[in-house]
């Protein structure tokens, strides 16, 4: 576990992120850890002295409060490595959520992790499976699909709660039926495209057998053809009386080439008209039909809708869902969304406990949907969560709907541009650059939301060169007055213009500069208590008693990497670090640090997982690559 200043961190050599564990943790660990090998009874302790705890005299239930608070992956593995009380503890979470990459030669290893002798594997939870990203592809599928039915054959039954193939590639039907069989107590479930027709073998029988649907109380829907459009109705029908969650994501346009051509389905034809209701609402919830008189879904508190033309359907959508009682609600590139915030804007539709509000759209040349959703914020009260990209639009959301829910909101992520396209290269005109709030409008939110502790949006421009800029120093000194504030994003980069770019390199280093000069700007509004000591000159003196920095990240940049389980080039972190100057003093440095391992260092900088509608490209010198973060730099 790392302090706040990650001055104290266990070390290990397992890959982040990855759960390609071993057997009683590697099976005696490997050849270059021979020295650490798994005693087969615990270590002698000498007892501690009378009336003095220690932390082997712990009973378990704290032990296991302790070691829940550790979130690294590799950090996790060493305190496995401890003796064997300390590895049947901390296996339980090792093991609580599983991510494999198959379909490479790493598969080789899956034999040590599927182990009968693993004692983890019982306390798997949460299996995500994705394709690893190698070079030769060929018969990759294939030799992932064999891997899967493998992992699921030899895994123990009825243990998974969650199953997810997140490629988007069809699925083997008869994995699918093995899961079904083998995990019954799964409470999510996905329909996903398959390798052949399956709602066929969806009979009563089937269903009753396996208690399928049981458990199920969150469902994810990926419709591309009219098979798996029948095959989302039978899931949705069957977990309607308990289903919480629900995510709906069409995917026609792009799914439909993985399908012979007559089984495209026509966008009109797909949704709602004026006339009638399309295959999406008449087929998917063909079993609530009439829907003037149908009952509403009685536990859905969370909906996520991808690419949905809400024109014709938003009325119907609140017939057959009770949005009074949504707490999450998330609406990506839905065309004509603004029908729908208009609907959610009515007295008896109005959330009356909304906690995540999540839009991602493209306004029209008449902003409506800007104009509804400012609207909707300043008539619902209690956001937590608030992420808003626009694209096409002349302004950002007004700043008096936001400061509305400021008593309540930790994460805040506002980005717009009047771009269509959605992506911003370094040479794009001044006009389709990202909108920045003013300073008053954000100097009001930021006096509002005190308890913000997330930050995402676009800052003023300055350039890497020059002093900062008048608006660039008030975004800095607004900013600097949220004392709980965890993760920054400045989702623009500062300028480099110079006749000719500098190398990625040289801005790297510009850049990380600039980053500790923002801890040290924030430390010196909010006095942190972690620099020790006499304060001599430019030091800060931490007896005034006032609230310390939280501040741990800060990010430059948009992320383009659309495969989550890899690093993006086009964004930078940097974490708040301590380094001693040659005087003997404590100060802060800003250490780059890699997307998927700020997650395990920092869990609470979910506001950097936001994929958004557009990216800016750094500004340097084409061609001028930085190796990854903890790689040997070769420049």
């Amino acid at each position: 576990m790392a302090d706040d200043e990650n001055t104290v961190v266990i070390t290990g050599t397992g890959k982040v992120g990855t759960s390609e564990l071993d057997t009683e943790t590697k099976a005696n660990a490997t050849s270059e850890a021979s020295t650490i090998t798994m005693p087969t009874t615990s270590r002698v302790r000498n007892p501690p002295p009378i009336g003095k705890k220690t932390f082997d005299t712990l009973p378990t239930e704290l032990k296991q409060s302790i070691i829940s608070n550790i979130w690294r992956p590799t950090d996790l593995r060493n305190v496995c490595l401890v003796d064997k009380e300390l590895h049947e503890v901390a296996v339980q979470f090792l093991y609580k959520s599983v991510a494999l990459d198959l379909g490479s030669a790493n598969d080789t290893k899956l034999a040590a992790f599927l182990s009968s002798r693993n004692i983890g594997l019982r306390w798997m939870r949460v299996l995500r499976l994705y394709l690893a990203n190698v070079e030769d592809t060929c018969n990759q599928e294939v030799q992932a699909t064999f891997a899967t039915r493998m992992i699921l054959e030899m895994i123990p039954r009825d243990i998974l709660e969650e199953f997810s193939w997140c490629p988007w590639k069809n699925f083997s039907a008869d994995n699918l039926i093995l899961l079904y069989k083998t995990q019954r107590k799964m409470t999510w479930l996905e329909v996903m495209q398959l390798d052949r027709p399956f709602a066929t073998e969806l009979k009563a029988d089937f269903i009753k057998q396996h208690n399928l649907f049981d458990h199920a109380r969150r469902l994810a829907v990926y419709p591309e053809t009219r098979e798996t459009l029948e095959h989302s109705r039978i899931f949705i029908e069957n977990t309607a009386e308990k289903l919480e969650e629900l995510i709906l994501h069409p995917h026609f346009d792009i799914g439909g080439s993985h399908s012979p051509s007559p089984n495209r389905i026509a966008p009109r034809e797909l949704n709602d008209s004026a006339t009638g209701h399309g295959l999406l609402t008449g087929m998917l919830f063909a079993h609530m039909l009439p829907f003037d008189t149908c009952k509403p879904f009685e536990c859905l508190t969370r909906l996520r809708l991808h690419c949905i033309n809400m024109r014709y359907c938003a009325t119907t959508w609140c017939k057959f869902v009770d949005f009074q009682k949504m707490e999450h609600l998330r609406v990506y590139q839905c065309p004509a969304a603004e029908t729908l915030f208009g609907e959610l804007s009515r007295a008896q539709n109005l959330p009356r406990k909304l906690r995540v509000l999540e839009v991602q759209h493209q306004d029209n040349e008449e902003n409506e949907a800007l104009l509804a959703l400012d609207g909707l914020l300043c008539l619902v009260s209690g956001v937590e969560d608030l992420l808003i990209d626009m694209q096409c639009v002349k302004a950002l959301p007004g700043a008096a709907g936001i400061a509305r829910h400021g008593k309540t909101l930790e994460l805040l992520s506002i980005h717009g541009s009047n771009d269509p396209l959605g992506s911003i290269s370094r040479t794009s005109p001044s006009e389709h650059a990202e909108l920045v709030y003013d300073t008053e409008s954000l100097d009001k939110i930021c006096k509002a939301a005190k308890s913000l502790k997330q930050l995402s949006c676009a800052w003023p421009e300055r350039s890497i060169f020059k002093a900062p800029t008048s608006d660039w120093t008030a975004f800095e000194t607004a900013v600097s007055t949220l004392h709980d504030v965890v993760t920054l994003h400045i989702s623009s980069w500062p300028t480099n213009k110079s006749p000719v770019h500098l190398p990625r390199i040289q801005y790297e280093t510009l850049l990380q500069g600039y980053a500790t000069q923002l801890f040290h700007s924030f430390a010196s509004h909010t006095i942190d208590t972690a620099l020790t000591g006499p304060p001599a000159n430019g030091a800060v003196s931490t007896d005034t008693g006032l609230p310390r920095s939280r501040l741990r990240l800060i990010a430059f940049g948009i992320s383009d990497s659309v495969y989550e389980r890899a690093d993006s080039q086009n964004q930078k972190i940097y974490l708040r670090s301590l380094c001693i100057d040659a005087e003997g003093l404590k100060r802060f440095h800003a250490t780059p640090i890699g997307w998927c391992l700020r997650q395990f260092v920092e869990p609470r900088s979910e506001v950097l997982e936001t994929t958004l509608s557009r990216h800016v490209t750094m500004p340097v010198r084409d061609g001028e690559h930085s190796s990854r973060w903890g790689d040997d730099d070769d420049a």
